[in-house]
């Protein structure tokens, strides 16, 4: 169940940022989420989900394809649900970690770059943030994501959800832990609505991989010794 509504909602920032295959992407990912609905763990809540988000896409597909694939779409809703499923397509993310200088590094993906840096008494410059921050930076931006997707497909707001993210240093070994994610609506919400946004943070991508460790691999690569330095 997860797993379907972050393909779904990566699905609609896509399209969201004007990415040109976005929408046959959105259109596979609300087919797939339908076609599994009647064999994911609740199903009733997943249900109300679906029945949701659905004008929510359909809204946007049809705006960014003047009704072609939200017209067929639509028509592939009144299908039984135990059709087979179709593969999902995922995206390989991967970063570049370049040393610029001292403590400095330059970190780029699909054409973006942060730097990442150490405080003045740790003998860096403070041009960025540090590793651990990032990694909170990740963790809360995530978080704000799913908090604002939830307030728009149910148009309680448009924007002003701030997060705030807490953590410890920790040692043996040296780690971060005890995380604290603080979400702040800008909008009065029912006890129901309250429980959904929970729900809703709850499906963070960054937040499902720290509660399910992911299996870490490690590769070292070296240039080969010139001809000077086997001589020596």
């Amino acid at each position: 169940m997860n797993a379907l509504r972050d393909e779904t909602y990566r699905a609609m920032l896509r399209l969201e940022g004007g990415r040109p295959d976005a929408a046959p992407l959105l259109c596979d990912a609300l087919l797939t989420a339908w076609r599994g609905s009647g064999s994911v763990e609740e199903p009733e809540q997943f249900g109300e989900w679906l029945r949701k988000v659905t004008p929510v896409c359909l809204e946007m597909l049809y705006a960014s394809t003047h009704g072609g694939y939200g017209k067929s779409a639509s028509a592939h809703y009144s299908r039984p649900p135990n059709i087979s499923k179709r593969k999902l397509l995922r995206e390989n993310m991967e970063i570049k970690v370049a040393h610029l200088d001292h403590v400095r590094f330059s970190i780029q993906t699909r054409g973006h770059t942060i730097i990442s840096d150490q405080p003045v008494e740790a003998a860096g410059n403070d041009t960025g943030m540090t590793p651990p921050e990032l990694l909170l930076a990740s963790l809360g931006s995530c978080a704000a994501f799913y908090a604002v997707q939830y307030l728009k497909i149910r148009k309680l707001a448009e924007s002003g959800v701030e997060v705030t993210v807490h953590a410890e240093k920790l040692k043996q070994p040296s780690r971060i832990g005890n995380f604290l994610i603080q979400v702040a609506c800008p909008v009065p919400l029912s006890e129901e609505q309250k429980q959904g946004m929970m729900r809703a943070v709850h499906q963070c991508l960054v937040h499902n991989t720290l509660l399910n460790p992911p299996e870490i691999a490690i590769q070292l690569t070296t240039e080969s010794p010139t001809e000077a330095q086997v001589q020596r």
